[in-house]
């Protein structure tokens, strides 16, 4: 894809949101739009757009929509957007609505694609939903962020492989590198979403106590904001280890390449993951991983190579983290890191993979009809996996979703009981 070609990228955006994918979009977008692509990024917003107003500063236009909504109404504003500024390309991320707006954009002849960015239910979902027996309601293209996904995926789904592509989300390279402590503590970092649901911030504070009463000399510092934030406080002056645990609040591009370089090991007790981001940056500035063994951490750290991963338990977690006491095992260690990061999840890696799938899809044109908005969207039953996320005017429809929310919460209480 030639620079000068248009990118639409669907975005989703609210005050104080500092997951993944958001960091991903940050970074990406304004990565195209440097390397001479036009892009353009409508963006669905609840309460506010902090994100959105950033890409306008990097010249990414982003016209709003403000959310709450119903899907109907927002699918019918995607197709106005696609209408008024005619994209080569439509990228909906995993987001139902772009999903919906999928076969009218085929009939207008726009490529498309949507993305599957972890293996939780309602990301496998957006594959089944988007890129399944349904072609008439397909994708041009899925692209997951790692290998295992499309593993799962083609499990139950064994259709067009040959059109999902594996695109890490990348990070840029730092220019911040870690180093050795040459005396005093060693240093441990967690950089994310302060919450236990899915990241078990608790297990982590856990796991550093227990690790204490052998290594008395670690530090751990918070990067980031979340609901467990004033607990984890609390927790932290309970223990009287307010000299040893920190916490940054939410830190941004140099700030938080910065903080982070000044670390040695960076831990992760997530349930399960695509290709985390924290990781991947603390891989750019040759910090170490040290992460629980969760689906989707293999194809981004090694164990004993560029970095160690551990059963998930505290004690476990004590073995791996003195191995990485030892000076010389440590900076071979972080040495592997930072390769392994330049080769495989830089964003200049990414931007390659995109390019390469971009100019695919426009070397094989779809047939084209005149583009006109639908004065009414008609869209398929609410599924399972969607009912968080789609909305529905229609009475029947909402009705179904209620039902799903609600058993989908049953289900929950009794999983974690």
């Amino acid at each position: 894809m030639k620079p000068g070609k248009k990118i639409m990228f669907l975005v989703q955006d609210r005050p104080n949101w500092t997951g993944g994918p958001i960091i991903n979009v940050r970074r990406l977008l304004p990565a195209w739009k440097a390397a001479g692509y036009d892009v353009i990024a409508p963006t669905g917003y609840r309460e506010d757009a902090p994100n959105a107003r950033f890409l306008e500063t990097k010249g990414i236009p982003c016209p709003l929509f403000k959310m709450p909504a119903s899907t109907e109404d927002y699918t019918a504003w995607i197709l106005e957007q696609v209408a008024l500024h005619q994209p080569d390309v439509f990228i909906g991320d995993t987001h139902v609505a772009a999903g919906y707006a999928l076969p009218w954009l085929s009939a207008w002849g726009i490529p498309s694609v949507m993305m599957v960015r972890n293996l939780d239910a309602y990301n496998l979902e957006v594959a089944y939903a988007f890129f399944g027996k349904n072609s008439a309601r397909n994708a041009s293209a899925l692209v997951c962020v790692n290998a295992r996904i499309v593993e799962e995926i083609l499990k139950t789904n064994p259709l067009h492989p040959d059109r999902i592509r594996v695109i890490p989300s990348g990070a840029p390279a730092s220019p911040y590198q870690a180093a050795w402590p040459n005396a005093g503590a060693f240093h441990l970092v967690y950089a994310g979403v302060l919450m236990e649901e899915r990241k078990r911030v608790l297990k982590l504070w856990e796991a550093y106590c227990y690790a204490l009463e052998q290594l008395p000399d670690l530090q751990l510092t918070f990067i980031g904001d979340g609901p467990l934030r004033p607990q984890l406080e609390q927790l932290v002056v309970d223990a009287g280890l307010q000299a040893q645990v920190s916490f940054t609040g939410v830190l941004l591009d140099d700030a938080y390449k910065l903080k982070l370089s000044q670390q040695q090991i960076l831990l992760l007790f997530s349930d399960h993951e695509g290709t985390p981001g924290s990781v991947m940056d603390a891989m750019s500035c040759g910090v170490v991983p040290l992460c629980r063994n969760m689906e989707g951490i293999q194809n981004l750290v090694h164990h004993g190579d560029n970095g160690l991963i551990f059963d998930g338990s505290k004690e476990d977690f004590v073995v791996q983290l003195k191995k990485m006491r030892e000076e010389q095992f440590w900076k071979q260690r972080s040495a592997a890191a930072l390769r392994d990061f330049t080769e495989q999840f830089s964003l200049d890696t990414t931007l390659a993979r995109w390019q390469d799938l971009l100019e695919e899809l426009l070397s094989k044109p779809l047939p084209k009809s005149a583009i006109k908005v639908p004065a009414r969207v008609s869209l398929p039953p609410v599924r399972y996996h969607f009912a968080n996320a789609d909305r529905r005017k229609h009475p029947w429809y909402a009705l179904l979703r209620g039902v799903y929310i609600i058993w989908g919460r049953i289900m929950r209480g009794r999983q974690t009981n």
